[in-house]
């Protein structure tokens, strides 16, 4: 707009100062007729004339535009003859009119094509985005144990194809990968079960026929370290299961007396360290799951309180809902708190830091809650809340 007014004033008022000296040149040499002036032309001389219009005898020497008077606009040249002002208006009302109709029309287009440019491109983002929201949609809908699913044929000639190519080839790579680690694993689960399995039954012989106490004491450690060994390899592969799979055991376990069979087990460890064993048993849950994912979580548990505490205390605490464990022993700096249930993490000299992390894992995929306070020099307590329904719906899981 600034553009163009200063172009109008410069084409407007070249014009009519040349005219302007136009005139006064015919006023020197007496050959000016006023009759001669085109329509919408006004010149006034100063000195002559009394019906000079205020709003151009207040105007100073110049081109003056766009001068407003009685609802017209005009285009003002002052200049002076014989002393005296003189003033050539020139009525630029039916130019200001179109230039103004010109000008809506022109932004009233402008606003059309503004209109039409965001609605094509809201069409066109549409078009674009409909095969990506479908393929999220598809991605989506993949059941984690879907096998041979491939998406590459029905975007062909998309944009996305490439994609869903990709997709695919990444897809039969997992799949791949998936089938050789089942395999491993059903072939681990056995190579190492069966043995194991041998060896406790030449343990049961073995151990009618000793009579020595020494003996007896160590069949009884071989046959327990066994019998850890097998439930960690069945909570292993239960853990490998994909997470929808259900986990469930028909009948209970009896959480009292399992901590009670765990604390006959380390039963050696307790007086070697000197531990009074505190028990609070205000309930005794009935827990529908594996008993060897249950009994790794309190075992582990109870023998860190263990090999962390020398002469001290040890609590147990049962509830419906809840077992805790909580000791006087050595305790874990606040910096270290956050790291006690990384894997590969142990305070313990030599310690491999797989236990926590397992109990973590373990109650990860039971949807229980773990949680562990500790204060340095004064002991640990490591809490384990159940859900309500685990010993009210055995196919909970």
């Amino acid at each position: 707009m600034l553009i163009k007014s200063q172009l109008e004033a410069r084409v407007f008022g070249d014009m009519v100062a040349e005219q302007l000296r136009v005139l006064t040149a015919q006023l020197d040499d007496g050959t000016f007729h006023e009759n001669a002036l085109f329509t919408g032309w006004e010149f006034f001389i100063g000195g002559k004339n009394t019906n000079i219009a205020p709003e151009f005898a207040e105007l100073k020497p110049g081109s003056h535009h766009t001068v407003s008077m009685g609802g017209s606009v005009y285009q003002v040249e002052v200049g002076e003859w014989n002393g005296s002002p003189v003033y050539l208006t020139y009525d630029i009302t039916e130019w200001e009119a179109q230039e103004h109709a010109v000008l809506r029309m022109l932004l009233y287009g402008l606003f059309l094509v503004l209109i039409v440019a965001i609605a094509m491109g809201l069409s066109a983002s549409r078009a674009i985005l409909a095969p990506v929201q479908n393929l999220s949609r598809r991605l989506t809908d993949i059941e984690p144990g879907q096998t041979g699913l491939r998406i590459a044929d029905d975007y062909v000639g998309t944009e996305i194809g490439q994609i869903a190519s990709s997709f695919d080839k990444y897809q039969e790579r997992l799949e791949k990968f998936v089938e050789r680690e089942r395999s491993f694993t059903a072939a681990a689960s056995h190579e190492l079960r069966t043995p194991l399995t041998v060896m406790m039954g030449a343990l049961d012989v073995l151990s009618a026929d000793t009579h020595s106490p020494a003996s007896q004491r160590a069949l009884e450690r071989i046959n327990r370290a066994c019998t850890e060994m097998l439930a960690f390899i069945e909570a292993t592969l239960l853990l490998s299961r994909e997470e929808s799979s259900h986990i469930y055991q028909d009948s209970p376990v009896n959480l009292v007396a399992l901590v009670e069979q765990c604390l006959e087990d380390y039963v050696g460890q307790i007086a070697d360290h000197s531990l009074l064993i505190e028990r609070d048993y205000l309930g005794s849950p009935q827990l529908f799951l594996p008993v060897n994912l249950v009994q790794i979580t309190v075992s582990n548990l109870l023998r860190n309180a263990i090999e962390h505490t020398q002469g001290g205390i040890i609590r147990i605490h049962i509830s419906d809902n809840e077992f805790s464990i909580s000791d006087t022993g050595e305790g874990i700096s606040a910096d270290k708190l956050t790291q006690v249930f990384e894997r590969s993490y142990s305070t313990k000299v030599g310690g491999t830091g797989l236990g926590l992390n397992l109990v973590r894992r373990i109650c990860d995929r039971l949807h229980w809650t773990i949680t562990l306070d500790s204060t340095l020099g004064h002991g640990t307590i490591v809490k384990v809340i159940f859900q309500q329904n685990d010993k009210q719906n055995p196919n909970r899981f």
